[in-house]
């Protein structure tokens, strides 16, 4: 069983997908997988695009919750509802991924932290 994130988790865009601005709609276009895959798009509505914007992988998902308060006229719990629920699905779909992990190359994403 998997959790919810936790909001101190620091996530960054997939490298295999493509990000279109079309008509004022932010869509995300797989490039990896079986042809059925590549099917799919997602668009973004405005929130869930500025959430998209904030995974940077230096940003927590604790700062891009507070972005969110700041920007949007909305509760914190609805806030962080919404952001957990998005990045939930981001994960599933192969989106996105935390920054600590490895890419292909076997090389780290993240240079290590030290004390």
């Amino acid at each position: 069983m998997t959790s919810a994130p936790d909001l101190l988790r620091v996530l960054r865009k997939s490298d295999e997908l493509v990000t279109r601005e079309v008509a004022g709609e932010t869509i995300l276009v797989p490039i990896r997988g079986t042809l059925a895959s590549l099917q799919q798009i997602f668009v973004l509505n405005p929130v869930a695009a500025f959430i998209w914007e904030q995974l940077d992988g230096e940003r927590s998902l604790d700062e891009i919750c507070e972005g969110i308060l700041e920007r949007f006229d909305t509760t914190p719990a609805t806030a962080r509802s919404d952001l957990l629920e998005l990045v939930n699905g981001l994960l599933a779909a192969g989106l996105i991924v935390e920054q600590a992990e490895q890419d292909p190359s076997g090389a780290s994403s993240r240079p290590p932290e030290t004390s």
